[in-house]
């Protein structure tokens, strides 16, 4: 694992909280430059004034949807950097990776799911991850409210998605359906397939460029080689750990940007604060260090441990970046300030699925102490 000094070399001094992480044989300076790019389109993207496939372009030239080439630990590294310049980009990069890991938990099936895997891994194709109803089904909150009907050489599929993010008409779509024998199956398919309807997004408070919105499935028909999986638990448990490890990477991305920017500001009236940033910090940091030892082998990972993990971002990040706009005085209540963007991004963690509530509910299921 890098050491602090050799991250802050790297990375730069707004990511001066990133003291461990991998980079794998990932080309650092490549790297910097993506992560100057969304720094510098950062404020553009939050109007949705800029088109965000263009930095998943730029980081599936890194490697970071192809789940053989990027591990894990690379993954969580790159995610969480990006995340310091850009929760947007971030997110929408752990819907791409999360689409590509499904597909690649699936490529010896059929060569339909090996072509999908590589189109999604090489960012020519947006990748949309509608398993969230899934996580809920399979953790026993609420079943899927898609349906899979068989027909000749398939399945037809019904129902809502309620939120989906990187929604285009050239996007790949990963659900979880289940079928009237009981069965919950695993399918792919395009979002440009007949019947497929991409309804108009509403306007949210922050995160607009990441094309997230509500889709309706009304007669979709999907061939039995874009069947992924027919045992929704055991898909899921197979990259579980990597949907958490990477949602609490972007989480402590922000968070950890957030603490370097107030730290500067714990002067003066800011002083009142500095026991307040410093709880914070020690939080983070240790966040910071499960996140990348948990990454490093997060298959042998306790569920009680991801979860844990997953809970400190969607606690934390969100009081980082308040904390930040309030050291920013009257500038952290304007729009287009850096520190109220990453409040009003931050603001959306805790209830991104699974939710803070669902959290806690597994954690209390488990019997582990949040």
């Amino acid at each position: 694992m890098s050491t602090a000094a050799t991250q802050t070399r790297v990375l730069g001094a707004p990511r001066a909280q990133l003291t461990a992480g991998e980079f794998g044989d990932v080309d650092t300076a490549e790297l910097v430059a993506v992560i100057d790019s969304v720094a510098a389109r950062a404020s553009a993207l939050d109007r949705d004034e800029a088109d965000l496939r263009e930095d998943i372009a730029a980081l599936a030239r890194l490697g970071l949807f192809d789940v053989d080439r990027t591990p894990v630990a690379v993954a969580a590294t790159i995610i969480e950097a990006v995340a310091t310049e850009s929760l947007a980009v971030a997110f929408a990069a752990w819907a791409q990776r999360m689409t590509a890991a499904y597909l690649r938990h699936a490529v010896d099936r059929s060569d339909a799911a090996a072509r999908t895997y590589r189109a999604v891994a090489d960012g020519s194709r947006p990748g949309v991850s509608g398993m969230a109803a899934a996580q809920r089904q399979v953790v026993g909150l609420a079943k899927v409210p898609i349906t899979a009907t068989p027909v000749a050489g398939g399945y037809r599929i019904d129902g809502p998605i309620a939120w989906a993010s990187n929604v285009y008409p050239d996007s790949v779509i990963v659900l979880a359906a289940n079928t009237e024998d009981g069965r919950s199956l695993v399918l792919t398919f395009e979002a440009s397939a007949p019947g497929v309807e991409i309804r108009n997004a509403p306007d949210l408070l922050a995160l607009n460029a990441t094309a997230s919105t509500m889709i309706g499935l009304d007669g979709v028909e999907v061939p039995d080689e874009q069947v992924l999986g027919e045992d929704l638990p055991d898909f899921l448990s197979g990259v579980r750990p990597q949907f958490l490890i990477l949602q609490a990477a972007f989480c402590s991305g922000i968070a950890a940007r957030s603490l370097t920017e107030a730290e500067g500001r714990l002067e003066g009236l800011g002083a009142f604060y500095s026991d307040e940033h410093g709880e914070l910090a020690s939080r983070h940091q240790h966040m910071h260090a499960e996140l990348h030892r948990l990454g490093e082998t997060p298959t042998e990972a306790t569920l009680g441990e991801l979860l844990l993990l997953r809970l400190d971002g969607a606690e934390i990040a969100p009081a980082a970046t308040r904390l930040e706009a309030i050291l920013c005085g009257g500038m952290g209540y304007a729009q287009a300030a850096p520190a109220n963007r990453r409040m009003r991004e931050a603001a959306f963690l805790p209830v991104q699925s699974p939710s803070q509530s669902q959290l806690r509910w597994e954690l209390d299921r488990l019997g582990v102490s949040a």
